[in-house]
């Protein structure tokens, strides 16, 4: 352990200008943030909004998503099909159609709700707090789904004497959306900027480790008693903490500020740190398989760049072209990017399959650089 900890204190003495762009990063993320969340926006003032319904279940569930439109909300739910709502939408005499599917009311019982589909016009700020409001909905269906146990008759007693909530104004509506959705727009700008930073900080490492292995400080090692095993801990340890105090910073400031966040903190930290895990891997790998500085920065600096482009960093996946977005599966920012853009509109999206992407990655690329690093200082 000491020896570990030597191997660290001499990373952090040879790479003070990593742990500067770290702290420099997390106070330029949070300035981000607060201003992209305390921008001004334009705001929907119409009086009166009104939602169209097409119902292929015709259940107590489907009956009470109009109720909750019209009672709690104070918007008008219209019940037609779909190709009257259609040409209602393109005469915009309703902001959207919702289409509850068949089934959807025993899904919901079942603890896995079918998915709302939401048709609306090129109007954002009018149908973001529509799909909010319905997201906001099905969060309580899924609270009586658990509490009812998956039992419909339960679910269905629950569901009768559930209180609406109190009715609010549209503009207090709109005003409340509006918040939501410019926190989880800047917490997406903000942390696909910091992929970026979190690739440069493990160019450093890489750079250690190629050093080393010029000054023949790795083939010394053979000769003493610093195993190959605490050198890689020692230096990984250096680097995720070093990654870790900026996400840390970054969050922490975020989510005291940031009111309702589009993610939980905790999966917000745990994705990012098996990211980070996976990059310091990388780091360790590029530095083993190059012999010289120049090109280490090239490959380090371009994989940063195409990464973070593909894997939706600097703009939704959703605008890349099929083949483009099937590529970019193969990177861990896509994986990071899909959990933290697709969690906020689904309460019921399953994290566990990026999860365990992102945390194979991390193992796959370790293992790779292990059979590496003990090969060439056998």
């Amino acid at each position: 352990m000491r020896k570990i900890l030597l191997i660290f204190q001499n990373s952090i003495l040879r790479n003070k200008l990593a742990i500067a762009l770290a702290i420099s990063a997390a106070a330029l993320m949070s300035f981000i943030f607060y201003e992209k969340t305390n921008a001004d926006a334009g705001v929907y003032t119409e009086d009166t909004v009104s939602v169209g319904i097409v119902d292929s279940d015709n259940s107590a569930l489907s009956e009470n998503l109009g109720k909750y439109f019209t009672d709690s909300l104070g918007m008008e739910a219209i019940y037609e099909n779909y190709d009257i709502l259609s040409t209602r939408l393109i005469d915009r005499q309703i902001s959207a159609i919702i289409e509850v599917p068949r089934g959807f009311e025993s899904s919901a019982i079942s603890g896995t709700p079918e998915k709302l589909e939401i048709t609306t016009l090129d109007d954002y700020a009018n149908s973001a707090f529509i799909e909010a409001y319905i997201n906001s909905y099905m969060r309580g269906v899924s609270v009586i789904s658990q509490a009812a146990d998956n039992n419909a008759e339960t679910f269905s007693k629950m569901l009768s004497s559930q209180k609406a909530p109190n009715t609010v104004t549209l503009a207090e509506a709109n005003s409340q959306t509006d918040k939501r959705v410019k926190t989880a727009d800047a917490y997406d700008l903000s942390v696909g900027f910091m992929l970026m930073v979190i690739s440069g900080i493990t160019v450093f490492i890489s750079n250690q480790i190629l050093v080393d292995r010029q000054l023949g400080t790795l083939d010394r090692m053979k000769c003493s008693s610093l195993k190959s095993s605490e050198y890689v801990i020692g230096i990984s340890l250096f680097g995720v903490l070093c990654c870790t105090a900026a996400n840390l910073l970054f969050n922490l400031f975020a989510y005291s500020i940031g009111g309702e966040m589009p993610v939980p903190l905790w999966i917000a930290l745990g994705a990012n740190e098996l990211f980070m895990l996976f990059s310091v891997g990388l780091a360790m790998l590029f530095a083993l398989l190059v012999n010289d500085q120049r090109s280490l920065m090239t490959i380090g600096v371009g994989y940063a760049t195409i990464g973070s482009m593909l894997g939706g960093a600097w703009f939704p996946i959703e605008l890349e072209l099929g083949f483009v977005s099937n590529i970019a599966k193969i990177f861990p920012q896509y994986w990071l990017m899909d959990l933290l853009r697709k969690y906020p509109d689904d309460p019921n999206f399953n994290v566990l399959p990026n999860v365990c992407i992102l945390a194979l990655s991390s193992v796959l690329v370790y293992l790779v650089s292990a059979v590496i690093f003990t090969r060439k200082n056998a």
